[in-house]
């Protein structure tokens, strides 16, 4: 019933202001229309004088033109009638021109500039023509042809008074007139407190409309008022102000401005108004009485509703039930069916609390042990640390925290499924567990990470052998059902003296010294110290500044050019990272790419830095050094991302740009992260056209028979062995050996690291076919390499690489 009378109250309100808003706009379009039927009349008003003037001088000339059919016979009649014509046609000159505009009779003494520009359009046009100017006072110009029946056209030019047009108009509209005109030195934009009132105009009539205009706000543009018109309350009357143009066909700087009383459609739509939400205050006044009303009907009965809900929160199930309500006589309304619903609730939550009550230990266990292994989970981690250090003995003992993860765990779950992983999970925990004490508590905290907590001796520390002993275990193959596993551990051990420690901070220790074990390599333990927390803590100030650089745009790249040894051509550059802080400068790419590395902005970095090389790409050809290569190194995480290679298709389109310009340079730890996807995603790119090599070939711990199935072309070089080559046998070998296998796989062969004359002659007796390094450029800012490379090129020859050669 609430909802309904609400609704009501929602529909009058609505209904009075649509009705309001419905009546204001019949008002406004009132004004429009009455706008519009100004401008009518005027025009009709004109074009009927006009008509009259130009349908008596015509008659008069044929009248004449058969008594004397000459332009001198015209102008003596035009000069005999003139007189008659000024005082009953309000004729305020005329002007008779022949074909070559010489005036023959006009009443005044010199022919006017504009009844010559006049009539050579109407002999021009042939037609009549009607012009409206305001001198001394304005008038209307008609300008009309005469044939002769000599042939001879004259043109007869009549200025008219527009008194006569103003006073039919005022007659037609009862509104008050005046010709207005824009100041001759004003521009755009110009108020209508700025508007000239012209003649012809009474004095009375002159000082009203002088007075209206200094009584409009003096932002009123012209324009505005042009457009809408616009509504003045003057000496207690509304007044409705609409200007228009006097001649509707021509641009000019002419209106008239027309004043209507409206005082009595303003107070009349007043009174509408008024009434109107008179009745809307009534209905609602109804309104709210009728729900006042019905509501004290319902008070009562709710009241003992009320009163029993919060008997419900307080689960006074007895009392609850005794509460009793004196049902309507003549029907079941929503408080009886609310009444009814609350005692079957409360039926209900009191077998669900009994219900509660039986499950909450359950619950209890499911919540602080994990589902899987059946080994207590993080939240009984935290709840049994707190006792546990409390317990501890300052002088003698010490909680150990051992943090152990597993290193290919997720490789297990891609590979063979997660019913696999579990598998491997509890068979993992019950191996871990056969090498505790029974005093020893294990925790898995979820995914492949457990947790040991055991008191420990100050002077035994058998926190670090039993790590070291739980390493050596894994290194064993671990076997699941039929399956045998090799997935080693990183183990992280950190321990608490005292009860001041925090239970939080003991984990996160355990966790930083396994991370630090995971990056050294894996398969090893770490014992937590205040470096680890350091290097922690850098490694999250390095990731947050480095988002900050991309929005910053601290990233630029440094080219470093590559050329053919033979020959000394340039082929293209190798596009190295750099990083300009804003504070500390320099940041090297050692310090924060391996920290990034396995991030999104890994990722994020890869993709700005393909992009840019595009745009490279496409600055080079600007300054006509195209056919080039830019070589764009790419991570593991950025090679495997499923977006890389539809980036690159929007690349080579919004670009225009042909693949084999990118190079991508691939590591051999990129290569055989998961060879699978990695040939398949090579093979794609490859279709599409990018290049690829393999950067610091022989340093890491690739296979040949991989390197054979991957569409690779160029092979780098580590600069490790072009620097000993001089020194050392084993190194001239290495590099020997390698361009010669190399090339009788069909590849290019880069060496990297090039920084004498030497290495470089060495280089092209080994037949090594390209190579960069300080001897030929150290890498070059971007910003820097465009005004570069002139002074360093010439017909595509590295000039200072030539002069060595000679």
């Amino acid at each position: 019933m609430g909802l309904i009378m609400a609704f009501l109250l929602i529909a009058s309100v609505s209904t009075t202001f649509l009705w309001i808003s419905k009546n204001d706009q019949d008002y406004l379009t009132q004004q429009q229309k009455l706008r519009e039927q100004d401008q009518k009349q005027f025009l009709l008003i004109k074009d009927m004088l006009r008509s009259r003037v130009e349908s008596w001088f015509e008659a008069f000339v044929h009248f004449q033109a058969s008594y004397a059919d000459t332009a001198e016979a015209t102008a003596f009649f035009l000069e005999h009638e003139f007189e008659y014509l000024r005082v009953n046609w309000q004729i305020n000159g005329l002007w008779l021109l022949d074909g070559e505009l010489n005036t023959i009779f006009s009443t005044t003494t010199t022919t006017p500039a504009y009844v010559i520009t006049d009539a050579t359009e109407v002999i021009k046009l042939q037609t009549s023509s009607s012009n409206t100017r305001c001198i001394k006072e304005c008038e209307q110009l008609i300008s009309m042809p005469i044939l002769m029946n000599s042939s001879d056209v004259l043109v007869l030019s009549i200025s008219s008074s527009l008194l006569e047009a103003m006073a039919a108009l005022n007659q037609t509209t009862f509104a008050d007139l005046a010709i207005v005109s824009v100041p001759e030195q004003s521009q755009t934009k110009v108020k209508v407190s700025e508007l000239l009132i012209n003649s012809p105009i009474s004095s009375a009539n002159k000082l009203f409309m002088q007075q209206i205009l200094q009584q409009v706000p003096a932002q009123l543009s012209v324009a505005t008022l042009k457009a809408s018109g616009y509504r003045l309350t003057s000496a207690n009357k509304d007044l409705l102000l609409n200007l228009l143009p006097v001649d509707p066909e021509f641009e000019n700087r002419l209106f008239l401005l027309t004043v209507h009383d409206i005082t009595s459609a303003s107070k009349a739509h007043a009174e509408y108004r008024a009434n109107v939400l008179i009745i809307s205050l009534l209905v609602v006044l109804f309104c709210s009485l009728a729900i006042w009303f019905l509501s004290m009907q319902f008070r009562r009965r709710l009241l003992v509703v009320t009163k029993m809900l919060p008997l419900l929160a307080q689960k006074n199930y007895s009392e609850f039930h005794q509460q009793k309500m004196i049902n309507s006589n003549f029907f079941a309304d929503e408080i009886e069916i609310l009444h009814d619903t609350a005692s079957l609730l409360g039926h209900e939550l009191e077998n669900l609390d009994r219900t509660i009550e039986q499950n909450t230990r359950e619950l209890e266990t499911i919540a602080l042990y994990d589902q899987l292994t059946g080994l207590p989970n993080r939240n009984r981690l935290n709840q049994l640390l707190i006792p546990l250090l409390q317990s501890i003995n300052d002088n003698t003992d010490r909680l150990a925290i051992i943090f152990l993860d597993f290193d290919k765990f997720r490789k297990i779950n891609d590979s063979y499924g997660h019913d696999i992983g579990d598998a491997f999970l509890i068979q993992a925990a019950n191996n871990i567990r056969s090498c505790l004490q029974s005093s020893d508590l294990l925790f898995r905290l979820g995914g492949d990470e457990f947790v040991i907590v055991f008191k420990d001796s100050a002077d035994k520390n058998r926190a670090l052998t039993l790590a070291n002993s739980l390493v050596s275990y894994f290194q064993q193959a671990l076997k699941v059902g039929e399956r045998y596993f090799y997935s080693s551990c990183s183990i992280g051990v950190a321990s608490a003296n005292s009860a001041q420690n925090v239970v939080d901070e003991i984990i996160r220790q355990s966790d930083i010294a396994m991370n630090a074990a995971k990056d050294a390599g894996g398969n090893r333990v770490c014992e937590f110290n205040h470096e680890m927390l350091s290097k922690a803590l850098r490694r999250i100030e390095i990731e947050n500044e480095v988002r900050a650089a991309f929005k910053n745009d601290e990233f630029s790249f440094a080219l470093q050019a590559q050329v053919e040894i033979a020959t000394g051509k340039l082929v293209g550059f190798e596009a190295l990272i750099r990083w300009i802080h804003p504070q500390r400068g320099f940041v090297s790419p050692d310090e924060f790419i391996p920290i990034i590395e396995n991030s999104e902005s890994m990722i994020d970095l890869g993709y700005w830095g393909l992009k840019r090389a595009f745009i490279i790409l496409e600055k080079l050809d600007e300054i006509g050094f195209s056919g080039l290569k830019v070589a764009v190194n790419l991570s593991a995480s950025q090679f495997l991302d499923p977006q890389l290679i539809p980036f690159l298709k929007e690349q080579l389109v919004a670009f225009s740009r042909d693949a084999e310009q990118i190079e991508l340079e691939l590591t051999e730890r990129t290569v055989v992260a998961d060879i699978e996807q990695t040939l398949d995603t090579m093979q794609q790119l490859r279709t599409l056209g990018f290049t690829f090599s393999i950067d610091d070939f022989g340093t890491g711990y690739s296979s040949l028979a991989y390197l054979k199935q991957m569409p690779v072309e160029i092979i780098k070089i580590d600069r490790s062995f072009i620097s000993g080559m001089q020194d050392d046998n084993a190194d001239m070998k290495i590099v020997s050996s390698t361009i010669a296998m190399v090339n009788k796989l069909g590849m290019q062969v880069v060496a990297e690291g090039i920084e004498t004359a030497e290495q470089l002659q060495m280089l092209a007796t080994m037949q090594c076919e390209i190579g960069q390094g300080y001897f030929i450029s150290r890498p070059v800012s971007e910003k820097d390499l465009y005004d570069l490379l002139p002074l360093k090129v010439s017909n595509g020859i590295w000039i200072d690489l030539s002069k060595t050669e000679n």
